[in-house]
């Protein structure tokens, strides 16, 4: 079995052709960096790798550093280059760099769909000749040209042929030599090319320098000697004149290769969108659009509906259990625990559908790159990257995967504050919490949705602020970000990243929900020693009475609550099923005011996420001292931001 491995520019179209081979469904984001790790598959009997994207081998970021790493240390049989057909100059740069690796590569065109829309023509032939590697052009968001592609991998695969080196200037090309024919270059680890390693050496690489051993004195004068020469030539330093160096190279190949026409131009939506005093006014109105139609407008219709229905369901199982003499035991646990606990649950679906369908097509249109660079200035003023907005955006849906993406953080202490905050987004699971809230207490004000949103971007911003004030040692770098092009969402991929959100939560309600449901009406039907009791003398009361005292300041101190709160580590959704299971047909409004309604859901919302956010918090922080301290940051913050909500409540609602 041959290894195949995707590599390419961020927002290339890897993933997308991946799913076009191998029938998978990996999430397809319109912005760079939705791959932050590997992934795998098969098609024609081969292993096919999608790799997170790189605009270089000299990498920065933790994704980067897995793609060099895997390309070297692995070794793929063939190397799969995949380019943005319409931004050639730029994706050949890495291609300069891929060619020196030792592996063949096969140069595939994508987006070839758009070349004629913008006026390019590209001659593969020229292109093949200059390169020395097999050219295809294909369009993997339509599936085009793939049968093209498949004969070209097999091609390439048996001739088994390495690409044309880039070559520099006469003066760096005369130092790359010296440095191949010392003795020390034959020390440098398998699978790493001697013109390669010698390029490294030159530029004083970290990365590839901590794989080798210490450089003897000699070697050390020649390469120092080397430095200065160039850098007196050249006046600049060494990395720069590398980079230089390959980008003549890479012009050289565009400009002899690719012919561009003219277009008129039109105007463009970015004029508001990332526009100084238009892109924030849009932001707000959009996503209050987003809430008012999934929440307000959807949510307002159905939920009735849905619990009428489950209602009916209940009652009709009630009484034909009753006639066949089930027992009481039995027919309580169906109807009162799991057909009440995950039928509140799902009552929520049709406005979640909804909502992940907006925010789905949001992303494949390309809108919520910008908020990324509308955001950048506000989150470099609080510690964070311009980057931090991506797992931000991305933990609507889910945190887990949101705290996983924020590896395309370069530096480390705003990479580890993003993975702090990120979690005060609220993500889907969290949303039938509010949904339910919002319905009981605050019927016909759809913009508390939206509210609820803004005091999780407030906590970003206070957390951020703190950090930046305590921080001795503040990290200031530039954001760069790739804008991609706006696009009409395409219905495969804006259904299969609806339909994962939505499945992920139905198949929780399933099984986590159905079982935690099942679990919290036994606990609170028997007493410890297995007596059937009155739900205020369960086991389950008494758990929650220990701790409910804690909650008192906030409006909910009553032991349903915070047994919900309980279960919602598990996860958040059952939050709501346990509410249903506990409190019955007594109704929300014996228990809550409007006042501690919003003081529950602002502490759901800021307080530490469910135990699988939580793992990917541990394993991305890589500190068990940051973990915890991040949880305690994380409960303590939410704890005194209900306070102050229930004392605002109390006053205004």
């Amino acid at each position: 079995m041959k290894t195949l491995a995707l590599v390419g520019n961020p927002n290339c179209g890897k993933t997308t052709l991946f799913n076009q081979l191998t029938g998978t469904t990996a999430y397809v984001g319109n912005w760079p960096g939705v791959t932050v790790e590997k992934k795998e598959g098969i098609w024609n009997g081969n292993r096919v790798l999608d790799l997170p994207g790189i605009y270089s081998l000299s990498p920065y970021s933790p994704e980067e550093k897995l793609t060099r790493r895997y390309i070297l240390d692995e070794g793929p049989d063939l190397i799969i280059d995949l380019i943005d057909a319409t931004n050639l100059e730029r994706s050949l740069y890495l291609t300069t760099q891929l060619a020196e690796l030792g592996h063949p590569v096969l140069l595939v065109l994508n987006m070839g769909d758009l070349l004629e829309k913008e006026g390019i023509t590209i001659n593969t032939k020229t292109l093949s000749m200059m390169t020395g590697c097999h050219v295809v052009q294909i369009s993997a968001s339509k599936g085009e040209g793939l049968e093209a592609f498949s004969r070209e991998v097999e091609k390439v695969l048996d001739e088994n042929k390495l690409p044309a080196l880039p070559l520099f200037s006469n003066s760096v090309e005369k130092y790359i030599s010296q440095i191949v024919s010392d003795d020390f270059i034959h020390n440098i680890p398998i699978g790493r090319p001697q013109r390669w390693a010698s390029i490294k050496l030159l530029e004083d690489d970290e990365l590839f320098l901590s794989t080798m051993p210490p450089i003897p004195e000699e070697t050390a004068k020649t390469l120092q000697e080397a430095r200065i020469a160039l850098q007196n030539h050249y006046g600049d330093d060494i990395e720069a004149i590398i980079i230089d160096q390959r980008y003549k190279v890479a012009e050289k190949i565009s400009a002899d290769c690719q012919t561009r026409i003219a277009q008129k131009k039109k105007f463009s939506f970015d004029t508001i969108a990332t526009s100084k005093w238009g892109a924030i006014p849009l932001f707000i109105a959009i996503m209050a659009g987003v809430f008012y139609l999934s929440i307000g407008l959807v949510g307002g219709i159905t939920t009735s509906w849905l619990e009428s229905g489950f209602d009916w369901l209940g009652q009709s199982l009630h009484t034909f259990l009753h006639m066949m003499g089930v027992l009481p035991l039995l027919s309580g646990l169906l109807i009162d625990g799991i057909i009440a606990g995950v039928g509140s649950v799902l009552t929520f679906v049709p406005q979640l559908f909804v909502l992940f369908l907006l925010l789905s097509i949001l992303e494949d249109c390309g809108y919520m790159a910008r908020i990324a660079f509308i955001m950048d200035r506000l989150m470099r003023s609080i510690g964070l990257s311009g980057k931090s907005i991506i797992p931000m955006v991305i933990g609507t849906g889910c945190s887990v995967p949101a705290i996983m993406c924020t590896r395309t953080i370069e530096h480390q202490k705003q990479r580890e504050l993003t993975v702090v905050v990120t979690p005060f987004i609220p993500c889907g699971a969290k949303m039938p919490v509010f949904a339910l809230m919002i319905t009981y207490f605050f019927p016909g004000r759809w913009y508390i949705a939206p509210l609820v949103y803004f005091v999780g971007i407030l906590a970003v911003i206070i957390t951020g602020l703190l950090s930046q004030a305590l921080d001795k040692h503040k990290e200031k770098n530039a954001f760069i970000l790739e804008l991609p092009r706006y696009q009409i969402p395409t219905a495969k991929n804006v259904w299969l990243q609806t339909k994962e959100r939505i499945r992920g939560f139905i198949l929780k309600a399933g099984t986590v929900i159905l079982l935690s449901s099942a679990i919290i009406y036994l606990l609170q039907s028997y007493s410890f020693t297995f007596q059937s009791v009155e739900a205020d003398s369960s086991m389950l009361a008494l758990i929650g009475k220990l701790i409910a005292p804690l909650f008192i300041p906030l409006g909910f101190g009553f032991w349903q609550a915070s047994v919900a709160l309980l279960t919602g580590i598990a996860a958040k959704e059952s939050i709501v099923s346990t509410l249903s299971v506990t409190i019955g047909s007594a109704g929300l409004s014996s228990f809550f005011t409007p006042a501690s309604a919003l003081s529950f859901m602002v502490f759901i919302l800021l307080s530490s996420p469910c135990i699988a956010a939580l793992s990917a918090m541990a394993k991305e922080l890589g500190s068990r001292k940051k973990f915890f301290f991040a949880i305690l940051w994380q409960t303590g913050f939410a704890y005194l931001a209900a306070l102050l909500s229930y004392g605002l409540g109390s006053l205004i609602l």
